[in-house]
């Protein structure tokens, strides 16, 4: 299956989520967001990275797995694309 951009997805196992895709991917578990890349021949090759606020997980009993939710931000695997854009525009003089 190929996920299209900003459609999510939810499953238990985030590689098996991504296998056979490429680009790149927010996802998140347990109100945590990560940053991953997947590249063909590996579903998961950079990540998964957290953004933002790190959520310091508490142990609880029971609990049981959490589905990661996975949104394909772009088809591009280049991590270096996305470091320090602000989502702002920039002109040209």
């Amino acid at each position: 299956m190929k996920l299209q951009i900003n459609v999510p997805v939810s499953g238990l196992d985030l590689a098996n989520l991504l296998q056979g895709e490429e680009g790149f991917f927010l996802c998140q578990n347990r109100g945590q967001n990560y940053v991953t890349v997947a590249k063909a021949g590996h579903s998961i090759a950079f990540g998964p990275t957290p953004i933002g606020r790190v959520i310091q997980e508490t142990p609880t009993a029971n609990l049981g797995p959490e589905p990661w939710v996975v949104t394909k931000i772009s088809n591009s695997t280049e991590f270096g694309e996305f470091r320090g854009t602000s989502g702002g525009s920039v002109s040209s003089r």
